[in-house]
C-alpha cells in the first residue's frame, strides 16, 4: 500500500490546451515525490483535469471521476483531486455534487498544485480554490511532455476576448493573454534541443496573438524567429481565427521553410445572419472571400474547419447553404458539432431552438458530404512522393507502422499507413502514396531524407 500511495495519475480530459495544462500538472505531481503511472488503478493520488466547454464533456468528466472513484472505495487511492474548467464553471456546487473528490482546484491553479495540495493534506485546507482566470503558461513553468518526444503542443496564449454568443471560455479562461515572443521561442529552442521537430501552436484563437500587447504583427514575428531554429522542421498554426487570417501572415507563411501549409481556421458557419448571431469577431468578412485570399498565397494549402450545424433559427435553407458552402470550398478536414444551448451564454436563450433530432440529422449528413469530399481529396494523392514524419508502431495492430503528411495534424486529422519500408521514429522521410481511403492514405517510405 506504502508503494501505491506514492504512485500518481494524472487524467487529461478535453482538448490540446487542456493536455499542455496536464503536462504542469504532472510536473507539480513529480515535486511532491510522487512517481507517475498510466494505471490510475495502482495511483496513491489521482488528478483529473476536466473539460466543461460544453455540457457533454461535463458529463463525461463526471462520469470519469466517479469510474476514479472506486479506486478510493477499493483501497489503492487516497486522494482524488479534480482540477480545470468544469470545477471553474460549477463551482462550490461540485463539493456537495462529487462528494468522492478530495479537492476540487479551478484554471488558475495548475503551477500551483504542489503547494495547495500539500497544505489540503497537512493542514486540512480549503477543498475548493477559485480565483478570477489569470493564469499564463509560459517558460519559466516545467511541464512533463505526454506527447511523443518528436513532436508537441506550444501554447502562445490563454483566454479568450471573442465573445461568441454559444462559447463559455471566456468565463471559464479570462481575457485573452498572450505570452512574449522572446518567451515563446526560448521554449522552442529548448524543445528541440531535446528533440522536437514538429511544434503545434496553439491558443484559443492562435491569430490573436500580440493583440492584447498592442502588438499586431507578434505572431509574424513569432514564426520568423522561429525560422531560425535549425533543427526545427515543421511549425503548424492551430486554431487560426477568419478575422486574422492577414496578407501580412500568409506571406509570413508562405515563405518558410518550416510553417507547413496548413491551417485550421473554426469558420462555425457561412451565413452572414448565423454569424451575427453567433457574435463572430470578423464576422463581416464573407468565408469565400477568406479561402480565396489564403489559396491566393498558399495554393497547396490544407484546411482544416469546424462548423456548428442546429443553431438557434437555422433554416433548412440555412443549411443547405451551409453544405454548398462545403461542396464549393472543398475542406480537407471538417469537425461538425450540434449546437449546445449552454447556461450563462446568450445563444442558450435565442428563441427557434432547433429539435435535437434535426441537429443529430443534419450533423450526420455533413460529415458524410465532407467523408466523400475527403478520400477524392487524398485519392489525388495516390503516386505522389509527399514527406512523411513517421510515428512508430500502429496502436491497433503490430503489421503496421504510422506516420503523418504535412497536411495532417496529430490526434485530430487521419494519418500515414506506413506499408512498406522502415525509418527511425521522429524522422521525415520521403513517402509514396500508394492508396487513399476516407481520411488515410497508405505509403511506402523510401530512403530520402528531407
Amino acid at each position: 500500500m506504502k508503494e501505491r500511495a506514492k504512485s500518481a495519475a494524472v487524467v487529461s480530459l478535453g482538448c490540446a490546451k487542456n493536455l499542455v495544462d496536464s503536462e504542469v500538472l504532472a510536473h507539480q505531481v513529480g515535486l511532491l515525490g510522487y512517481e507517475l503511472t498510466d494505471d490510475a488503478s495502482q495511483a496513491g493520488l489521482i488528478v483529473v483535469n476536466t473539460c466543461g466547454f460544453l455540457e457533454s464533456a461535463v458529463e463525461e468528466a463526471v462520469e470519469r471521476i466517479l469510474e476514479l472513484a472506486r479506486f478510493k472505495e477499493e483501497g489503492s487511492c487516497v486522494h482524488l483531486v479534480a482540477v480545470g474548467c468544469m470545477v471553474q464553471r460549477y463551482g462550490r456546487q461540485l463539493v456537495s455534487l462529487l462528494p468522492e473528490v478530495d479537492l476540487f482546484l479551478g484554471t488558475s491553479q495548475y503551477d500551483r498544485f504542489a503547494t495547495l495540495f500539500q497544505e489540503f493534506v497537512d493542514k486540512g485546507s480549503s477543498k475548493i480554490h477559485l480565483c478570477r482566470p489569470t493564469y499564463l503558461y509560459h517558460g519559466g513553468i516545467t511541464r512533463l511532455p505526454s506527447t511523443p518526444a518528436h513532436w508537441t503542443y506550444v501554447k502562445i496564449a490563454e483566454g479568450c476576448s471573442n465573445r461568441c454568443s454559444f462559447c463559455l471560455i471566456p468565463t471559464l479562461r479570462g481575457p485573452y493573454r498572450s505570452r512574449t515572443v522572446e518567451d515563446v521561442v526560448a521554449e522552442v529552442r529548448r524543445l528541440v534541443e531535446a528533440g522536437v521537430v514538429e511544434v503545434n501552436l496553439i491558443a484559443q484563437d492562435t491569430t490573436a496573438f500580440g493583440l492584447d500587447r498592442n502588438d499586431p504583427n507578434a505572431l509574424c514575428r513569432l514564426l520568423e524567429a522561429l525560422e531560425d531554429l535549425q533543427s526545427l522542421r515543421w511549425v503548424r498554426l492551430l486554431y487560426a481565427y477568419p478575422y486574422g487570417v492577414t496578407d501580412s501572415l500568409l506571406k509570413t507563411m508562405a515563405s518558410s521553410a518550416k510553417v507547413v501549409p496548413y491551417l485550421d481556421i473554426p469558420f462555425q458557419h457561412c451565413v452572414p445572419r448565423i454569424l451575427e448571431a453567433m457574435h463572430r469577431r470578423g464576422r463581416s468578412l464573407h468565408p469565400h472571400e477568406v479561402i480565396d485570399g489564403i489559396r491566393k498565397h498558399l495554393p497547396n494549402v490544407v484546411l482544416r474547419t469546424s462548423l456548428m450545424v442546429g443553431f438557434p433559427g437555422e433554416t433548412e435553407e440555412d443549411f443547405r447553404a451551409l453544405c454548398r458552402f462545403v461542396e464549393d470550398v472543398r475542406f480537407d478536414h471538417m469537425g461538425v458539432f450540434a449546437f449546445s444551448p449552454e447556461k450563462g451564454c446568450r445563444a442558450a436563450r435565442y428563441p427557434d431552438a432547433v429539435p435535437d433530432e434535426v441537429k443529430a440529422a443534419r450533423r450526420a449528413a455533413l460529415m458524410d458530404l465532407q467523408r466523400r469530399i475527403s478520400r477524392s481529396h487524398l485519392q489525388r494523392l495516390v503516386g505522389q512522393r509527399l514527406p512523411v514524419l513517421v510515428e512508430g508502431p500502429h496502436p491497433e495492430t503490430e503489421f503496421l507502422a504510422v506516420g503523418r503528411l504535412p497536411g495532417q495534424a496529430p490526434e485530430v486529422d487521419g494519418c500515414a499507413l506506413i506499408v512498406e519500408g522502415n525509418a527511425r521514429i521522429g524522422e521525415i522521410v520521403q513517402g509514396e502514396i500508394l492508396k487513399a481511403h476516407d481520411y488515410d492514405v497508405e505509403v511506402r517510405l523510401r530512403m530520402e531524407r528531407f
